[in-house]
């Protein structure tokens, strides 16, 4: 028994020997394998951080795209020019209602006895010449007007706004009213210019153009007087840079 228990003594001591060192094998396997996985990760990571943070600011003029432009603020040039524009119709219609005054007061001083028929007749004749021509110069400007627009934003949709900007848009806001007031004025005048050459030329009846004179002739107060109140609006004394004042 002794004997064969120290013959197998050697055989299991190599047996045992083999498996620890087959075990520390595998075992610096895995933390070899393990550390390189660690190390490829981390170096993933440094590079996707300098490729994110690390990245140099671009320089300009180095082919990289430079920051967005805001857009230039063009309000005050546009209200200006807006003015501007304003200027051709309501100059062209001063003529033309000056004649048109002329002409409804001959008739109210007419109805209260201050004048004859005769000198209404002679005020009537002379409010006739030029009309037309006066009535077709504003009609061509405010063509011209409404083919281009007006382009400037009214005072409440300016948002923060200069003073200067503010004041010129209510000064354009201003002369928009005078000119609307200063069209329906020339309109029933011009329709009344059409009556009397149709009176002249005798295709209208004396009676009919004395009927049509009178709804003429009360419009045709209102008409002014809405023109005179928008005309005196305290804002048309306020310019805007590069434009003179009008109404």
């Amino acid at each position: 028994m002794e004997t064969n228990v120290g013959s197998m003594a050697p055989a299991r001591l190599l047996a045992l020997t083999f498996l620890v060192g087959t075990f520390l094998g595998l075992l610096g396997v895995v933390l070899w394998v393990s550390v390189v996985d660690d190390d490829g990760g981390d170096a993933s990571l440094q590079a996707s951080s300098r490729s994110v943070a690390d990245e140099p600011e671009p320089v300009p003029g180095d082919g990289a795209a430079a920051p967005a432009q805001q857009p230039a603020d063009t309000r005050a040039a546009r209200c200006s020019e807006a003015a501007a524009a304003l200027e051709a119709p309501l100059g062209a219609a001063r003529p033309a209602l000056r004649q048109w005054d002329v002409h409804v007061d001959a008739m109210n001083k007419l109805v209260v006895g201050e004048i004859t028929l005769q000198q209404a007749t002679a005020f009537w004749n002379q409010t006739r010449l030029g009309a037309q021509r006066n009535v077709d110069r504003f009609r061509k400007t405010w063509t011209a007007l409404e083919r281009t627009g007006v382009d400037c934003p009214a005072p409440a949709l300016l948002g923060p706004a200069p003073a200067a900007v503010r004041s010129c848009s209510r000064l354009v806001g201003a002369e928009l009213g005078v000119a609307r007031t200063a069209k329906t004025s020339i309109d029933t005048w011009d329709t009344h210019v059409h009556h009397m050459d149709m009176l002249r030329m005798g295709t209208l009846s004396p009676e009919k153009a004395t009927e049509m004179w009178l709804a003429m002739w009360r419009r045709g107060v209102r008409d002014l007087d809405a023109y005179r109140t928008a005309a005196r609006n305290p804002v048309l004394e306020v310019q805007c840079p590069g434009a003179g004042s009008a109404g």
